[in-house]
């Protein structure tokens, strides 16, 4: 994975997230749609995780020192539990905004200036969500695919507020203008639970990185090669940990060798640690596996 290219897509997005912020504020406060507003301010949630994501991304690139001798990749995981909360907690925001709004009468709002807002930007946001994800396929990086479902997010807000404008306009002309006041708090209560899954889809391996909750699949695999290996050259037992930062793996295995167990010299362990690497999968610098040998089973218990 490139990460200059990768710091160089998360800047790009961050800049066009601003530019999105900037016009939903305003068109918002000169509309009086609270929730254009809405989106406005959760873009500019997103622009603020975005700079985040571009901090820890070049936090990441550099090499680990004395401070962070593991490296920096237990940031990328923080980074996404605060844009998942975020989320989360803007998605409640909205959900009370609009039951409110229902329970005071509704809201009068100018369609015609929404409409052309929802319907340009739905347009913008989805064809970049999807540039995005195109550029990544080649990236391979998790901050961008996590980075880019704020765009889906935002694209699905917009196109929310399209079809519901669309429908308020379609509700004024048919003479039916006092439920068309409830259009807009009503967009606010969908747009806040459409907001929900993606917030779970974040916070769900996040938290797991950050609690240090060992991954079922990673676990499962470096247990299948290690019977295997075990079967194969006669260890008498072994034990394995296995936890995972963002898109680091941390994998510990510690063999115990039978007492007469034939060694020819050292480099026989290094090829033994050979085979068992190769047969975990390709090794890059997000993984960092040990594997020690013993005779004695107390270091294993």
């Amino acid at each position: 994975m490139s990460n200059r290219g990768e710091q160089s897509l998360l800047k790009q997005s961050t800049f066009l997230m601003l530019a999105v912020t900037f016009a939903g504020i305003i068109t918002g406060f000169v509309s009086g749609a609270q929730s254009i507003l809405f989106d406005g301010f959760f873009s500019l949630i997103a622009a603020f995780i975005k700079v985040l994501m571009l901090i820890t991304s070049r936090m990441i690139a550099k090499e680990s020192n004395q401070r962070f001798q593991f490296g920096s990749w237990h940031l990328e995981p923080m980074v996404l539990v605060i844009e998942g909360s975020f989320i989360f907690l803007v998605a409640i925001y909205a959900f009370l905004n609009g039951v409110f709004g229902i329970l005071s009468g509704g809201r009068e709002v100018e369609l015609g200036l929404v409409i052309f807002y929802a319907a340009f930007f739905t347009v913008v946001e989805f064809i970049y969500f999807f540039y995005v994800r195109h550029r990544n396929r080649t990236l391979n990086s998790s901050l961008i695919q996590f980075d880019n479902i704020s765009w889906l997010v935002d694209a699905m807000l917009s196109a929310g507020l399209l079809v519901s404008f669309l429908i308020a306009l379609l509700l004024k002309t048919q003479g039916y203008g006092e439920w068309a006041v409830y259009v807009d708090p009503m967009i606010l209560i969908m747009l806040a639970l459409g907001m929900l899954p993606p917030a779970y889809k974040i916070l769900g391996p996040a938290l797991r990185d950050v609690l240090g909750i060992a991954p079922d699949q990673l676990d499962d695999k470096v247990r299948q090669v290690m019977e295997v290996a075990k079967a194969e050259h006669g260890f008498d037992d072994y034990i394995s940990y296995v936890q995972k930062h963002g898109r680091a793996c941390f994998i510990e295995i510690h063999i115990v060798l039978p007492k007469d167990y034939w060694l020819d010299g050292i480099g026989q362990l290094d090829s033994l640690r050979e085979e068992i690497s190769t047969r975990l999968g390709e090794p890059d610098a997000a993984r960092w596996l040990t594997i020690s040998f013993t005779g004695d089973r107390k270091w294993i218990e």
